[in-house]
């Protein structure tokens, strides 16, 4: 979903009412063509005021909603225990950029203290007092380091650290990626040739939007390596971490819907296993072509033209699956867009 030039809330609907292409419609026909349910409702009301909307902003807006149980009781467990696993792994996350930071930048004073001391009232204060110290050396205030050391450890909280329990989400869904890929691979070994064929270009879809994302996430943790230039010159490298954090965000978007499929589907048995590939392999995302290296344009355009192939299949638009009123409006539609 994004603006278009117009500013106009719209969403990408492949194969509108049968057709081959992607449909741009906005956002507030959907009220028209499609009865939402309740849960659909409320999220329609919370994206209609987003000005610029990005997958961050969507994944928020999705969660609050699922947590409030009218999609579903799963639907709001699951919100629920993704919410406590994302704050613990994000406290611990930021717990530890401060002990690292102190334990390089706060001098010998410090050098004995290990990070459960943070949580103390005492061990707060000579962590402070030992900011503040190399603050006063660098000749910067003495609240500007901490201040932008609390900044950078909210910033980064979406990708955390690479260290054990300090995974952000984002980070997480790379490691999901490549689980992801290893999982099809085995699986497809016993499959028809179809299946496979099918299997591997899923996994070398999220294998080369893993070798991405990967190169993205060893240039925001880099900025770790030299903290002291990164705290006193903080607004630029803040600018340049968001800019960061903000193209691994659109690099994994929707990804994390279709590994949540795939796993929901492997508890199951082997045709939903293969109703659950179906989806995956039409819809997995593509990585914009001002993202690739000119060697990669083929292996992504044929990725997308299979996936055109694929998608006919799994929608079957027009074979009976959708009633005669959905026809209509769609139809409707298509005719106001000609």
């Amino acid at each position: 979903m994004v603006r278009d030039p117009y500013n106009k809330l719209v969403i990408n609907l492949p194969g509108l009412s049968g057709g081959l292409g992607t449909y741009e419609m906005p956002l507030e026909t959907m009220r028209q063509i499609f009865h939402l349910s309740v849960h659909d409702r409320m999220l329609f009301e919370e994206l209609a005021p987003v000005s610029k909307p990005n997958p961050a902003i969507l994944r928020r807006i999705s969660r609050n909603i699922a947590r409030t149980g009218v999609g579903g009781v799963k639907l709001s467990r699951e919100a629920a225990r993704l919410d406590a696993l994302e704050k613990a792994s994000r406290d611990t996350g930021q717990l530890t950029l401060v002990y690292q930071a102190l334990r390089k930048l706060g001098g010998d004073d410090v050098q004995d203290m290990q990070m459960a001391d943070l949580a103390t009232l005492e061990g707060q204060k000579r962590a402070r007092a030992a900011l503040n110290a190399f603050a006063r050396d660098a000749g910067a205030a003495n609240q500007s380091v901490i201040d932008s050391l609390e900044e950078w450890s909210i910033l980064t909280a979406p990708v955390g650290l690479a260290a054990d329990g300090c995974a952000g989400p984002l980070r997480d869904l790379v490691s999901g990626l490549r689980k992801l890929s290893n999982e099809l691979e085995e699986w497809s070994t016993s499959e028809m040739s179809n299946m496979r064929f099918m299997a591997a270009h899923v996994v070398n879809g999220a294998g080369a939007t893993y070798d991405h994302a990967v190169r993205w996430l060893r240039i925001i943790d880099r900025w770790s390596n030299d903290m002291g230039a990164v705290l006193l010159n903080w607004p630029k490298a803040q600018k340049e971490i968001e800019n960061s954090i903000d193209r691994l965000w659109w690099l994994l978007d929707g990804w994390e819907e279709l590994i949540a499929r795939w796993q929901a589907a492997r508890h199951v048995n082997r045709t939903e296993q293969r109703d659950a590939l179906e989806e995956l392999a039409s819809f997995s995302p593509i990585i914009p072509i001002n993202e690739l290296e000119p060697e990669e344009y083929q292996f992504w355009t044929d990725i997308r033209v299979n996936q055109v192939m694929w998608a006919a299949e799994v929608r079957k638009l027009g074979s009976g699956d959708m009633d005669s009123e959905m026809v209509t409006r769609l139809e409707r539609f298509r005719e106001g867009r000609q």
